[in-house]
């Protein structure tokens, strides 16, 4: 298929270095990229001799010949035998003043590695050759065509920069075709004939059904290539698709996933060949995978396009069974909501599931229907029913685990529980302790209430709590009245030291969620006595210790705890990662479970000079605080809100202390107040506030020994030479999208010379001098 060629300036650029510094350049992407073509167009002046190692009579040059070539161009690299392969690595190693130019539809072999870690062998892939706004526009160009800028624009967003596509595409246009999503249809269906062709009919059969069969599935392996097609080869066949193309993607050791591409063509192609039936069993196959390893969001997704009805309904009853920090209630909601309500009455796992999934989402109003028609569920069942018990010991579960339930019940709920644990009937499923958060005051429920006499409570209720929590109560008595010590603002490092000395313990007897706990706890003394190089040695230890037990549930709270370290630290690197890549991105739909990553996002948001997004991100958490009398949240969620009040010049800040304050004072907590040091401290100089000047006074002190530690934590960055005007931010954004002076003009309907204005402000105020670093400091300042 001759297609018109176009070089990305970069990959030109590229090519011309790595001839300077290396002496290997190496093609590799699917067919259809344009290797072949790119190579004859930046090799253009070079003496080549050109071989291609599928030929039968492929045979490398003895040496270098009669000078009649630089470059020495080999095709099909997968195709070489081992021995031609060493062969031609002694070759590149015998001749360094020749280069060789490699092209393959698969990665660097394993032979070559030592080249490219050496610095002589620079790799050219598929992100490298999708063709860019430039080189996609020289594309119409040749064929006479000159799509509109937004057509463009449209057409680099469904084709990605994918040169066939884009070629097709140019020639259907040419030929009289209008830009319009059918035309692109026709262009995918052309793609697709042309991967039959070229590239699929060339596997035997066999490796053609287990390609087709593996099409619906995001990531790959070979257990789940031998499950889902039945056949104990297939890991065999799959290594072999490996090292002949680069079809696939590799994610992880031993974990692929499709070029996206292709995986839209086989996934034509089994539609085409197999029955509604046999997709539905492929999918069933799949379905049972993702079972066996316990990732019921995948599963369901497979069983809910088998149609396996029975299987969702298992599935989400067994996921009830797990304590909601380790249940997938936020990937699984949808399939609980798509539930008929006929058969979730008729399930008490599946309401007890819907109480605390509503509970979780803020709904609690639907938690306490759900509650009630598990209880009504109950009350209509005889003396004799077996599913008494079941029914009242998950009403027990849920009077005690239910977020807005008020905590203070629970000093007579717990022994009550007990009571009926010790005479067998009832049976409890885990709790959820800690919400997979590094604390016990502040994970499941907020116990402030019980810190006012928490060495009373220690007394009376730690053996009653070990008993109901089983393993999750190992060490949590010692953990809680230790961190309600800490949050009064005494010192717990007596404490502490008897709790690290029982991880062992923990680790063996109990649960990683109280482990997290007590590491957590032991993290923020650190950081309070200002030791944050101690604090970061004692997070890592325990993400590569839960990462190799496979622990992934805490991940996102880790990643959060090491964001809040690089705020103390001024690591503007990790926070501008965090919040580009983990930090949560729907302020609408706000989970409750991940209340800490809201909190810390906001914190982010105002180091980073953003304190409007920082209001954003704390807005849905207002309710869930009261609701739940969340007190240890309120404090933070207040103190946030008011110092991005108060950097907006507003005087709600004023009323957003006192209200943190009068949160605190009951309790007597001094930390939730202190940690915010510098930012807290001038509110807490001029807010007024006097109920009690003397716990007044234990704050300002507190903050002041946190500004000492850490003079600029949430500190707004000054990396703008002054603030950009909206019409500077309107044209900044437009700027940022790649538009021209021209197209920013018909856009905001202004004159070129008023454009030209703003953009030499822009400069001047980012401390830049062209469009591409004014996008790079747009991005890091978040202005876009």
């Amino acid at each position: 298929m001759s297609n018109v060629v176009a070089v990305n300036e970069s990959v030109r650029v590229a090519f011309e270095q790595a001839m300077e510094a290396g002496r290997v350049v190496y093609f590799s992407a699917p067919c259809g990229f344009g290797k072949t073509a790119t190579i004859d167009c930046v090799l253009a002046g070079w003496r080549v001799l050109r071989l291609d190692a599928s030929d039968p009579a492929f045979e490398l040059p003895a040496d270098a010949g009669d000078g009649t070539w630089d470059v020495l161009v080999i095709d099909h690299i997968p195709d070489m035998l081992d021995d031609e392969l060493q062969g031609l690595c002694a070759l590149i190693r015998s001749l360094p003043e020749k280069r060789f130019v490699l092209e393959s539809r698969s990665a660097v072999p394993g032979e070559m590695l030592s080249f490219q870690y050496a610095g002589l062998l620079t790799p050219i892939g598929t992100h490298d050759l999708m063709l860019d706004r430039q080189a996609t526009a020289k594309v119409f160009e040749a064929y006479g065509v000159e799509p509109t800028t937004v057509e463009l624009s449209n057409i680099l967003a469904v084709s990605h920069g994918y040169p066939l596509g884009i070629n097709i595409l140019a020639r259907r246009m040419a030929e009289g075709a209008p830009w319009r999503p059918e035309t692109a249809d026709l262009v995918r269906r052309e793609i697709f004939s042309y991967y039959d062709e070229a590239v699929f009919r060339q596997f035997d059969k066999p490796t053609r059904r287990m390609l087709m069969k593996l099409a619906p599935f995001n990531e790959v392996e070979v257990e789940l290539v031998v499950m889902v097609t039945g056949d104990n080869a297939a890991g065999e066949m799959l290594s072999r698709v490996l090292r002949k193309t680069s079809m696939f993607i590799q994610d992880r050791l031993g974990r692929y996933r499709f070029w996206p591409t292709f995986k839209s063509f086989l996934e034509w192609e089994l539609y085409q060949c197999h029955s509604a039936e046999q997709v539905r069993d492929i999918f069933d196959r799949g379905g049972i995978y993702y079972e066996l390893h316990e990732d019921y969001g995948n599963a369901l997704a497979c069983y809910s396009k088998s149609g396996n009805h029975r299987k969702i309904s298992e599935l989400l009853e067994r996921n009830a069974e797990l304590h909601p920090g380790a249940a997938h209630y936020s990937e699984l909601e949808r399939y609980y909501l798509e539930l008929p309500d006929a058969e979730i009455l008729a399930s008490p796992a599946l309401m007890q599931a819907m109480s605390m999934l509503c509970a979780i989402k803020t709904d609690y109003e639907g938690s306490e229907r759900w509650y009630r028609a598990l209880r009504d569920y109950g009350m209509a069942l005889k003396r004799s029913d077996v599913a008494r018990k079941e029914v009242r010991s998950r009403l027990a579960w849920l009077d005690i685990a239910l977020p807005q339930r008020p905590v203070e019940a629970l000093a007579e709920t717990i022994p009550a529980v007990v009571k009926l644990m010790m005479n067998h009937d009832v049976e409890l499923t885990p709790f959820s302790v800690t919400s997979n958060l590094p604390s016990i005051m502040n994970g499941g429920k907020d116990f402030s209430e019980w810190s006012r006499r928490d060495d009373v409570l220690y007394a009376t209720l730690k053996r009653p709590v070990e008993v109901l929590l089983g393993r999750d109560g190992v060490g949590l008595p010692d953990a809680a009245v230790a961190e309600s010590k800490f949050e009064k603002g005494e010192d717990v490092m007596t404490r502490l030291l008897s709790l690290m000395s029982r991880l062992t313990e923990i680790r063996r007897s109990g649960t990683p969620d109280i482990e997290f706990a007590v590491v957590g706890l032991l993290i923020r003394a650190q950081v309070a006595a200002g030791r944050p190089g101690d604090a970061r040695e004692a997070l890592a230890s325990i993400k590569e210790s839960f990462s190799e037990r496979g622990l992934v549930r805490f991940g996102p709270t880790i990643a959060a705890m090491e964001c809040r370290l690089a705020l103390h630290v001024d690591d503007d690197a990790t926070v501008e990662a965090w919040l580009a890549a983990e930090a949560p991105r729907d302020p609408l739909n706000v989970h409750v479970m991940k209340r800490y990553l809201y909190l810390t996002k906001a914190m982010a948001e105002l180091a980073t000079g953003d304190p409007r997004a920082a209001l954003l991100t704390l807005a849905p958490l207002g309710r869930y605080v009261e609701q739940c009398h969340r007190h240890l949240d309120g404090i933070s969620l207040s103190l946030l809100a008011a110092i991005a009040h108060r950097r907006l010049d507003d005087p709600a800040w004023r009323d957003d202390v006192a209200r943190a304050l009068d949160e605190a004072c009951p309790y007597r907590f001094v930390r939730p107040v202190a940690q915010f040091g510098t930012a807290v401290l001038p509110l807490l100089d001029a807010c007024g506030w006097d109920r009690d000047g003397k716990f007044l006074k234990r704050l300002v002190a507190a903050a002041r020994e946190q500004a000492a530690y850490y003079p600029d934590f949430l500190e707004p960055r000054r990396d703008v030479v002054a603030p950009l005007s909206g019409a500077e931010l309107q044209v900044l954004r437009l700027l940022c999208a790649d538009k021209s002076n021209a197209e920013i003009c018909a856009v905001l309907d202004i004159q070129l010379a008023t454009v030209k204005t703003h953009v030499s402000k822009i400069f001047r105020k980012l401390g830049v001098n062209r469009r591409t670093e004014a996008k790079t400091k747009a991005l890091k300042l978040h202005l876009v």
